[in-house]
């Protein structure tokens, strides 16, 4: 996760995330992803990079309903990247 934050960072600004925060999900560490802008889907990713889902974000703003329990579910909330 360490190396796709990088690549976030590095990224056009316009695509550079507001937050990354890491969760436990269904007893697995994930993290959350807030996008840049506007209609984004809000992407969840495990500790390998592989995409779960989007509980938020997008046009309707209800994701992508792939995880829809993921706020009811996630706990052990921690920042480990904010864009400042």
């Amino acid at each position: 996760m360490v190396t796709k934050i990088e690549e976030m960072k590095t990224g056009p600004q316009a695509n550079q995330p507001q937050s990354v925060t890491q969760y436990t999900y269904k007893g697995t560490a994930v993290f959350y992803i807030v996008a840049g802008c506007c209609d984004q889907f809000n992407p969840v990713y495990n500790s390998d990079c592989d995409y779960l889902g989007a509980p938020d974000g997008g046009i309707t703003g209800k994701g992508d309903g792939k995880i829809p329990d993921f706020h009811a579910e996630a706990t052990n909330k921690k920042v480990v990247w904010e864009n400042k």
